[in-house]
Formats: structure tokens, sequence, C-alpha cells
């Protein structure tokens, strides 16, 4: 990836987190607000694969992201590009990520769906 469209520390709405694990799809960060971040590996321009994503960045590195959207289970869904540089089709799956996990709390938290699954559940 050209460094000249990777964040820098002191960039405008960006953060240091560290890397707390490498899986074959991104890895899984560790923001200063105590909150989980997850950085997809084609954010990186790749479809993913530890041997590539190990050499790329390592357990316990810090490096600076900016948050994209609120993710699930907590997790927030960062970049580590500059927000010029990163492509159309990477928007649109990130928005599609940030709209699948709207609905899915909107469904956990429709009363109707909650009964649904407590009936389910017997």
């Amino acid at each position: 990836m050209d460094p000249n469209k990777m964040l820098q520390p002191g960039d405008p709405n960006t953060m240091q987190a560290i890397i707390k694990d490498v899986m074959p799809v991104g890895y899984f960060v560790s923001l200063p607000t105590g909150r989980d971040g997850y950085l997809p590996a084609d954010d990186l321009g790749f479809t993913g694969g530890l041997a590539i994503l190990r050499k790329l960045f390592k357990e316990g590195q810090e490096i600076t992201v900016r948050i994209v959207c609120r993710g699930g289970a907590g997790r927030e869904i960062v970049s580590v590009k500059k927000p010029e540089f990163a492509p159309p089709s990477e928007q649109k799956t990130i928005e599609s990520l940030r709209l699948h996990f709207e609905n899915e709390k909107k469904n956990r938290m429709n009363p109707r769906n909650r009964r649904r699954q407590q009936h389910n559940n017997y």
C-alpha cells in the first residue's frame, strides 16, 4: 500500500490503535476509547491471508486509524486510509456493513422480534 495514502499520526479525526490479533480477513485492534476495532483486509487492498497480513502489521504494533462506522459486537470498523483515497467500492462495502449493523440493532430492539425469539427458544 502506498504510504502517501495511509493515515499519519496527528491527521484530523484519527487515533492510535494497537494490533491485538491478526485474522485471515483482517485485524482486531484496541482503541484508546476502550472499545475494540476491526480493520478489514480489504481496506489494505488484500482479500486476506495470514501470511500477507502478518508481514504488514504485527501484534502489539501501533497504527493510526480513523473510525469509519460502528460495527456489531461493540466493535468499530476502522480504516488506515486517508478518506480521499478510499475507493467508491470500499465506501459501498463500509456503507453496507453500517446498514447491516443498524438493521441488526433495530431488529434486536423491536419488542415483537424479542417475543418471537423468546417463543422460539421454548
